[in-house]
């Protein structure tokens, strides 16, 4: 029962945000868990535990090996290469990828044409083989220490006893030749993070995050490339035994440090994918040289522009509400030109704006109206409730009834100097400070209110109409809610009960 138990646990699928989120809800998860268990054959479900843990492995294994394989192939020496160090370690990856690739006729896939997921043995096998088999094939096959064995066993057969040895190291350097097909692996590096991205979300929170995770991302990837141009770059110089006319030889890097050979190297492969003139002594002279450039300027063109199209991308979509903003802000200036507004009201206008937006543009109404009403509410009540419940006419109030206030409060942004309530004028709503300071002037009074404080609310909370008694001017930017008196009667009859009491209240602060 104990073994039922992690197997249910590590190979069905677990109730995390990625499987409600793909499957709707935690009980259809627990459907989708209880159709897994009752499958006849062993099958690993993709959002298993099972499988998130296998992935992160494979990531890990698959990025050291595509970064140490090429460098080991190019530069160890033929004592490192036969060390029993370097031995174990493609021993090891290979036994782990030729496990990966039995385990993938195993794991269940999401359909792409259906919304569901796949568990049919037969149908996972059969996709699995029009698509990635040949090439995890390829990058698991020991071509290399078949030829050793093959050469060490006397398989391989040499006339003259002089040509058995120049045979052996051309069958070492062949050797080494055939071990970079196990960059076939590098598929896998980019095919595993999409699984991971598409079955665990592993990366939403980049795909919030600053362009500047994304960048260091496809950094990484575009110093993978350089470090493979490097290293065949060496690797040819080193299959030809490093004429007089190679870079290496030229650069008297022959049976130097290696971290002195790889650092001139990487230096090349860089300026040649860069096209710069300064990364080798003149024209290539040996003509595989000089495809081995040409191939690696080819490299870095398209690079080049495949990064400069995702940079474009990241800037586009990382500042949309700042460059609608930029927008807005320069159709506003073609405005004002336009009718040869003065200087002095251009800049209220432009601060206005500053203020308000503060650099990105949108459109909180209809922000709101798309999210459901308890999303709205929620929202509302961050940004208001404290503001309302400070009222003394409101502190005691239903909260059903402030709630409802709530929805119907107006954002208003006020400049400094902006006169917001005029004496004498008709009173037609009341006022909640967000941000900023105000100055109340009456003939008996005059008082500066700021943060969290509210004006304008006694014709409001008599129901009465009138006239305002004193004047409001703003003296800084402010930012304000305002309540209007049809809002809050429109409110109040919603609430029947409550208006004789919040009357009561205010006629006692009188």
């Amino acid at each position: 029962k104990s073994k039922q138990k992690v197997a249910n646990y590590l190979l069905m699928p677990e109730m995390n945000k990625a499987t409600i989120s793909y499957f709707g809800s935690e009980e259809a998860v627990k459907k989708e868990k209880n159709r897994a268990e009752g499958q006849e054959k062993f099958v690993i479900h993709p959002y298993s535990s099972f499988r998130k843990y296998w992935l992160v492995l494979m990531l890990l294994i698959t990025f050291i090996n595509v970064l140490i394989i090429p460098l080991g192939v190019s530069f160890f020496t033929e004592e490192v290469q036969s060390s029993a160090a370097w031995i174990a370690f493609n021993v090891i990856s290979d036994v782990i990828f030729i496990s990966d690739l039995s385990l993938n006729f195993c794991i269940g896939y999401t359909s792409d044409d259906a919304d569901n997921v796949v568990l049919d043995k037969k149908m996972i096998r059969n996709r699995y083989f029009k698509s990635w088999f040949i090439p995890d094939l390829l990058a698991v096959t020991p071509v290399d220490y078949c030829l050793l064995i093959s050469t060490a066993a006397g398989a391989i057969y040499t006339k003259p006893a002089g040509y058995s040895g120049v045979r052996m190291m051309r069958m070492l350097k062949l050797t080494r030749v055939f071990s970079l097909l196990r960059l076939f692996r590098f598929s896998r590096l980019l095919r595993y993070a999409r699984y991971w991205e598409e079955l665990f979300n592993f990366f939403c929170c980049i795909e919030n995050a600053s362009p500047c995770i994304k960048i260091n991302y496809m950094l990484l990837i575009i110093i993978l490339l350089c470090h493979w141009n490097a290293c065949i770059q060496f690797l040819v110089a080193m299959l030809m035994e490093f004429p007089e006319n190679s870079w290496v030889t030229i650069d008297g890097l022959v049976d130097k440090p290696i971290g002195l050979q790889y650092s001139k190297a990487m230096f090349r492969a860089l300026c040649h994918m860069m096209t710069l003139n300064y990364g080798s002594v003149g024209i290539p002279r040996g003509i595989s040289e000089v495809w081995v450039v040409i191939l690696s300027m080819l490299v870095g063109a398209v690079m080049y522009t495949l990064v400069l199209a995702r940079l474009t991308s990241l800037v586009t979509h990382s500042a949309a509400s700042e460059r609608v903003f930029d927008s807005k802000y320069n159709e506003v200036k073609e405005y004002m030109r336009h009718h040869h507004l003065p200087s002095k009201l251009r800049n209220r206008i432009m601060d206005y704006l500053e203020n308000r937006y503060q650099g990105k543009w949108f459109d909180e109404e209809t922000i709101l109206k798309e999210l459901s009403e308890p999303l709205r509410q929620e929202i509302v009540s961050y940004n208001c409730q404290s503001l309302v419940s400070n009222m003394p006419v409101f502190k005691d109030a239903d909260p059903h009834f402030i709630t409802a206030l709530l929805e119907v409060l107006q954002f208003e942004m006020y400049e400094t100097g902006d006169d917001i309530i005029r004496k004498g004028a008709f009173g037609d709503c009341m006022y909640f400070i967000d941000r900023g300071t105000v100055l109340v002037q009456a003939p008996n009074l005059q008082q500066k209110l700021t943060d969290g404080a509210f004006f304008g609310g006694t014709e409001l909370c008599l129901i009465r109409d009138g006239k305002r008694t004193a004047s409001v001017k703003a003296l800084t930017p402010c930012r304000l809610y305002s309540l209007s008196v049809t809002g809050y009667r429109k409110v109040l009859q919603q609430f029947p009960e409550l208006q004789a009491q919040i009357e009561k209240v205010a006629i006692e602060r009188l």
